[in-house]
Formats: C-alpha cells, sequence, structure tokens
C-alpha cells in the first residue's frame, strides 16, 4: 500500500532527502528537498524546502528559490522568491518557505541557492520529489484541498475512549474532545492536526503539536483544537498499529499535516510538514477575520 510505505518513509526534514547536484562554484555538500507530497495550481503557493549539510538539516542558511515550467528539455522562468526559515515553535526544526506563482499543472523545477554564514554556498537544482517523483504541479491533489469541503470524520474522542489510546505523546495532549464531524456539524471554525508524535517518522511532530498547542490559549475561545493520531491500535503493542480511519478519510500521504476549516466546513488553509506558529497564528487571524 503506497500510503503506508509513504507514511513510513514520510518525506519530512529530518529524513533524508534527493541528492542535489551543485549548479556553480566549487563542489559543495549542501543538499535540498521540497518537503511535501504534492503541490498545487495556484498564486502564492507555499513551497518547503529543506537544506542538508552532509545530510544534516541547516537552519541557519540563506535561500532564494527560481521556479521554472518544465517543456521537454528547457525550462520556462515562471518566478522567485526567497525561502526564509520558519521554525518558531518548533523546537529547532522547522523548513525554509517560499511562496511562488505555481499557475501551470505540469512538471516544474526549481533552482534553490543557498549560502551559509560559514561561506558554504551552492546553486541546487531541483525537478522530483524527495521521493524521486517529478515535482509536478496539480490541479487535482490526492489530499483535500483548499475550497473543498472537510471529511466529515468521526474521529474517537475522550467520550468514548481513553486518552491514551488516540494520543501517543505523552501526556496526551487537551485536543481530542470533539469529533470533526461534530465540529463541522455545529459550525465552528476548526483547526485539526494530524500527527503522531511517538511514531512519526521525523522529529517534527511532537514539535508541531506543542506549536499547535502554545496557541490554544489564545484563541480557545473563538476556535476548536482537533489531533488526530496517525495510527490507531498501538496500544498494548505497538508494532501491531494500523493507519487511523481518519487519515484514511483524507488521503494523507506524509505527516504532520494542519487544516484550518471554516463554520461551513470548507478548508480554508492548508500546511504540510513542520509549520512554525508565526505562519499559523497568521492563517489563523485570516480566518477569523
Amino acid at each position: 500500500m503506497r500510503r503506508a510505505a509513504t507514511l513510513a518513509a514520510a518525506v519530512l526534514v529530518g529524513a533524508c532527502g534527493s541528492q542535489a547536484a551543485p549548479a556553480t562554484g566549487a563542489p559543495s555538500q549542501l543538499q535540498a528537498q521540497v518537503v511535501a507530497s504534492e503541490l498545487v495550481v495556484g498564486a502564492q503557493q507555499r513551497v518547503p524546502i529543506g537544506i542538508l549539510d552532509h545530510g544534516t538539516p541547516v537552519n541557519d542558511a540563506t535561500v532564494h528559490v527560481r521556479a521554472f515550467f518544465l517543456q521537454g528539455t528547457t525550462g520556462v522562468f515562471k518566478g522567485a522568491s526567497d525561502a526564509p526559515f520558519k521554525g518558531a515553535g518548533l523546537e529547532g526544526a522547522g523548513v525554509y518557505v517560499a511562496r511562488l506563482d505555481l499557475m501551470t499543472a505540469g512538471t516544474w523545477g526549481l533552482d534553490i541557492t543557498a549560502s551559509r554564514p560559514n561561506g558554504e554556498r551552492a546553486t541546487l537544482r531541483l525537478s522530483t520529489y524527495a521521493d524521486g517523483r517529478p515535482l509536478a504541479v496539480v490541479t487535482t491533489p490526492v489530499v483535500p484541498a483548499v475550497g473543498q469541503p472537510a471529511p466529515m470524520s468521526h474521529n474517537p474522542t475522550i467520550k468514548e475512549a481513553d486518552a491514551t489510546t488516540i494520543d501517543s505523546g505523552r501526556p496526551p495532549d487537551d485536543m481530542h474532545q470533539i469529533s470533526i464531524a461534530d465540529a463541522i456539524t455545529q459550525h465552528r471554525l476548526t483547526l485539526v492536526v494530524f500527527a503522531s508524535p511517538a511514531f512519526c517518522t521525523s522529529r517534527t511532530c511532537g514539535p508541531e503539536v506543542k506549536a499547535v498547542q502554545s496557541l490554544e490559549p489564545a484563541y480557545r475561545d473563538k476556535l476548536t483544537f482537533i489531533h488526530i493520531e496517525i495510527y490507531r491500535d498501538f496500544v498494548p503493542d505497538p508494532s501491531k498499529r494500523k493507519l487511523a480511519q481518519t487519515v484514511l478519510d483524507w488521503r494523507l500521504q506524509t505527516e504532520p499535516w494542519i487544516f484550518l476549516v471554516d463554520a461551513k466546513g470548507i478548508i480554508q488553509t492548508r500546511f504540510e510538514g513542520a509549520t512554525a506558529t508565526d505562519e499559523l497564528k497568521s492563517a489563523l487571524d485570516q480566518l477569523l477575520r
């Protein structure tokens, strides 16, 4: 099953990415990877990028991205963006985030220039995701997209299950009070975070849940927070865990994911991979407006 295999190899900072050879200058050990499983057609799309040095994620680079739509053996320049590091609230994890106009479906390429304070510099060319698939921009994503209704999932809550059986974090968090289906039925503004603190294949899921929790005090009266554990049946034997039904409902290929859902049950924003608190706060404020 591809979904399970992809989750097991999660395309996230902290996992090994695809190699990207320097295009110019002296040989460098810097690498780059697109930290996403899919990119969607649209203006100012969030493109998360991981930069690694000798295979280790780094957070001190200055990164600039140029985007090209690939036609045969040539690439048509389509725009550029700085990609500042976004790691607030993530305990040292994070990604570089470019905002690019990806207005045409098809295969794209990125020229990523990364410079470190130690003088190391490379221009890295990418035309694939970290798992080797072409860097395709799609009009119909696999995962529920912005503008689509959120799946009416009846995820388990503490009303019918012990928190330790539906949350692998220790201790479990407090975001298991209501199901997604009930939140939508009650016309609540909702943040849904999919993450497995104990079983995530990168180091980002635990910090991501904590980052979301750090925003609860300021938004609790205006917003419903829901945490979906990626797995079920991990108690008492973690080796017997299976993907949770809600993860299957939402067709997730990686983790973590965050979705903001409006009072009509429509997805307004989605984030794949590590998402800093400043990015989340900006999106939450926009949702509340």
